[in-house]
C-alpha cells in the first residue's frame, strides 16, 4: 500500500517538453529512477535519452466509429526505483483536445521518508503538466471513493490533497461552499486555481469522515456524474 499521485491535463504531454520537466523535477528530489519501458515488466536500464524516446513515442491512437479507422496518435510509460513508480496515458486526436494523465506512486516507506516535501512535489508537478486536475492520496482512499465515470463527467473525489484549476474553482464555488469547508490548508496556485489539503495526515483516522462531509457540502452530484452543469474540459 502507498500514496498515489494523479495529474489530468488537457495538453498533449508526450512531448519532449513535459518529459524533460519531470525527470528535472524527480532528479532534483532526488529519487533514482532505474528501471523503463513501454509496458511490463519495465526491465530497461534508465537512460535519459531511451527515456525521452519512450515518452514520446506515437503509436495509432484513436478508434473512430464511423470511419472504422485509427485516428490520432497515443502513447504512454512506465518507470520504477526504490519504493516508487510512474505512468504517463496520452491521446493525441487530430482536432479535439484529450484528457491526458500521468500518475505517480509512492510506498508508505518513502512517503514518510519525504512527507514534508510531497505539497511541493505535487505543486510541481501540477505546474509542469499544466494540469486541469490532480490529487495526493492514500491508495484504500482512492478505492473507497471509486464511482464509474470518467474526469469529463464527475469529479472522482475529495482526496488528502486536491488541485481544482479555475474552472473547477468556479464549479465548485457556485454558492460559496468550496472556501467555506473547513479545509486544512488551501493554496492559491500560481497559474490559477488551488490546492487543498483534507486532514493534517493522509493517514488519519478522521480522513473518512472528513471526506465525506467535503463531498457532501460541495454537492455528491459533483462527485457521481448526476449533473447538468457539469464543465467541459476540453474547450481549446
Amino acid at each position: 500500500m502507498g500514496m498515489i499521485i494523479t495529474i489530468y491535463s488537457n495538453k498533449h504531454i508526450g512531448i519532449e517538453k513535459y518529459a524533460n520537466s519531470f525527470f528535472d523535477l524527480i532528479f532534483d528530489k532526488g529519487l533514482k529512477i532505474e528501471k523503463i519501458g513501454l509496458f511490463e515488466p519495465i526491465n530497461k536500464t534508465f537512460d535519459i535519452e531511451d527515456a525521452i524516446k519512450m515518452w514520446t513515442k506515437q503509436e495509432p491512437g484513436i478508434y473512430d466509429f464511423e470511419t472504422n479507422k485509427m485516428i490520432g496518435k497515443a502513447g504512454g510509460m512506465l518507470g520504477k526505483g526504490k519504493g516508487f513508480w510512474f505512468s504517463t496515458n496520452w491521446w493525441l486526436h487530430p482536432n479535439e483536445l484529450s484528457l491526458n494523465h500521468f500518475t505517480l506512486f509512492i510506498n508508505k516507506k518513502l512517503f514518510n521518508k519525504i512527507k514534508k516535501d510531497i505539497l511541493t512535489l505535487f505543486g510541481e508537478l501540477v505546474y509542469s503538466f499544466e494540469a486541469i486536475y490532480g490529487y495526493v492520496t492514500e491508495e484504500v482512499a482512492e478505492d473507497r471513493q471509486h464511482t464509474t465515470g470518467k474526469l469529463t463527467e464527475r469529479i472522482p473525489g475529495v482526496f488528502w490533497l486536491n488541485f481544482f484549476s479555475s474552472v473547477f474553482v468556479d464549479y465548485l464555488n457556485k454558492d460559496n461552499n468550496l472556501f467555506e469547508f473547513p479545509w486544512v490548508n488551501i493554496k492559491d496556485f500560481k497559474k490559477g486555481g488551488i490546492i487543498t489539503q483534507l486532514t493534517e495526515s493522509p493517514f488519519d483516522e478522521t480522513i473518512l469522515d472528513f471526506e465525506k462531509k467535503a463531498q457532501e457540502a460541495l454537492g455528491l452530484s459533483k462527485f457521481n456524474g448526476n449533473v447538468n452543469d457539469y464543465p467541459n474540459l476540453l474547450i481549446l
